[in-house]
């Protein structure tokens, strides 16, 4: 699977592919904002999660490393 695949997938599936056969890496908190990172297998999935009001805002899938960036002091 790819990132585009996995973005194509509707949002139910994309939870259960995450809580099934993907690796929580880490989190992060912004605000009211958590922010989950996860890895599945080629590539890595971020979830932006209002805490507040319980909603889940956005998902990405991605395999730019740059993007972990915000992650490094979670994951050394």
């Amino acid at each position: 699977m790819q990132p585009a695949d996995f973005t194509k997938l509707p949002a139910d599936q994309q939870l259960d592919t995450l809580y099934f056969t993907g690796d929580i890496l880490a989190n992060r908190y912004e605000g009211e904002n958590i922010f989950l990172l996860y890895n599945l297998r080629d590539f890595y999935v971020e979830l932006r999660y209002d805490a507040y009001n319980n909603q889940l805002h956005q998902v990405t899938a991605f395999k730019d490393t740059d993007k972990l960036e915000p992650y490094l002091p979670y994951l050394a």
